[in-house]
């Protein structure tokens, strides 16, 4: 009964604030969700989120956070595995399908302030002045732990970001593996 309560109620605080939960959404601890009224999350099938140290042993500094602002889109798609990672949009983020992001990764689509240091000053032409590019990270693609993917990145399909990279730039070629930082290209897969 306990557990039938627990289901509606988080059924009904995702409802409320309107992220999308279709099928099968595993959360192994305690995920942080926000979503600004002008955004989305947009979840697949069959995803598991983890933020507990026993569900990836990894080492897990921080739970899985996943935050939508502005006019934000965060789409995930099927089958895809998160482990203690915050994903940050403003513009936009994609996932394909059959995704893993390996233990405190973060991959956002914004600088979160402005780089000008004029703009910097006043909070509201801050605010105008944060540049946003959308990331998009193709299917069946695996991300080393704790490796950032920033704004205007692409990761195309079938690629494997190696873990500690930081990944500044478009890589449209279709299963390669890269490495470092700035990440670049290592070998071909």
């Amino acid at each position: 009964m306990k557990l039938l309560v627990r289901k509606i109620a988080l059924s009904l605080l995702f409802y409320v604030y309107a992220i999308r939960l279709f099928r099968r959404v595993r959360f192994f601890g305690k995920a942080i969700i926000y979503r600004s009224r002008e955004a989305s999350i947009l979840w697949g099938k069959g995803i598991s989120v983890n933020s507990d140290c026993y569900a990836n042993l990894f080492g897990l500094f921080q739970p899985a956070i996943f935050v939508a602002r502005d006019n934000g889109k965060i789409e995930i798609g099927n089958n895809v595995g998160i482990s203690g990672t915050t994903i940050y949009a403003r513009k936009g983020i994609q996932i394909g399908d059959n995704t893993i992001i390996g233990a405190n990764c973060k991959i956002v689509d914004n600088d979160f302030h402005a780089v000008c240091p004029e703009h910097r000053i006043d909070r509201e032409s801050q605010k105008n002045n944060i540049e946003c590019r959308e990331v998009r990270i193709g299917k069946n693609c695996f991300i080393g732990a704790n490796s950032i993917i920033l704004k205007g990145a692409i990761i195309a399909d079938n690629s494997v970001v190696g873990a500690g990279s930081v990944v500044t730039k478009q890589f449209t070629e279709p299963r390669i593996m890269l490495a470092g930082n700035p990440a670049r290209m290592i070998k071909r897969l």
